[in-house]
């Protein structure tokens, strides 16, 4: 299992991201992407609460989306229900899913794509997704290169050293402490570890498993070409800066 297969870090996801993340440019980069692309539909893979599912809803969007963690797609149904909203909501995953139509749009955001630990699994998705798009049909996504000083650090980590994170308040009111604690293989290019949640009343400690999969720019570059997509274009941030450390792809079938 993976961190995001829990219940209970589902229902905290909304609390502790928004300590985390600006959602704002997340949410109008993809808003955009589907002003641009999403007219035969939008399909939003590993879709988790719904951080993009809700708004492209709301804008009027004929969106699909899809998760492998039932905890996740739960969540996102009762937000959905609660703004009255329509999006049909599939527990499924990347690798295999299978859709009897086709979109113009696909997108796995927030390091969704990540989760896929091997070259294997990430060509499977590649290939899966392009047989759901439409001819001309866009795919957007993301991934963190490696990044050496990084590395090195986790290399030396130990599983049991964990490192503070974040504080919020969660689902309950209660304040949580995010600590993490990760350790990397250069040689299958995977950070694995925990994180670790802990109420500051001490009352609570949950451990959670994590494992993502980091790819260098040439790798996947020869993975998209491979797999018969053309680049349109790859950012380092949803403010549209040239690629660095962080890739955030759009390609064309």
């Amino acid at each position: 299992m993976d961190l995001h297969d829990f219940a209970d870090v589902a229902m905290n996801y909304d609390y502790y991201l928004s300590s985390m993340v600006n959602d704002e440019t997340f949410v109008d980069f993809h808003l955009k992407l589907a002003k641009d692309y999403g007219k035969d539909g939008i399909l939003d893979i590993a879709c988790g609460t719904g951080a993009l599912t809700i708004p492209l809803a709301k804008a009027g969007y004929d969106v699909t989306a899809l998760d492998l963690s039932s905890p996740m797609i739960t969540v996102s149904q009762a937000k959905l229900m609660k703004e009255n909203l329509h999006a049909e909501l599939i527990v499924g995953n990347m690798t295999d899913f299978k859709i009897d139509r086709k979109f113009s749009l696909a997108i796995i955001a927030r390091s969704g794509f990540m989760h896929l630990l091997t070259a294997k699994d990430q060509r499977q998705t590649l290939m899966n997704i392009k047989e759901h798009l439409t001819d001309g049909g866009v795919l957007t996504f993301n991934h963190f290169q490696p990044h050496p000083i990084i590395q090195a650090e986790r290399m030396r980590a130990k599983p049991d050293e964990y490192i503070p994170r974040w504080e919020y308040i969660n689902h309950e009111g209660k304040k949580e402490k995010i600590s993490y604690s990760e350790t990397y293989d250069y040689i299958t290019q995977i950070m694995r570890g925990n994180w670790k949640f802990e109420t500051l009343d001490g009352e609570e400690t949950r451990i959670r498993p994590i494992a993502m999969r980091h790819t260098y720019r040439q790798e996947m570059e020869y993975l998209l070409e491979l797999c018969g997509y053309e680049i349109v274009n790859c950012y380092n941030n949803y403010n549209y800066e040239e690629a660095r450390d962080n890739h955030i792809w759009i390609i064309k079938k």
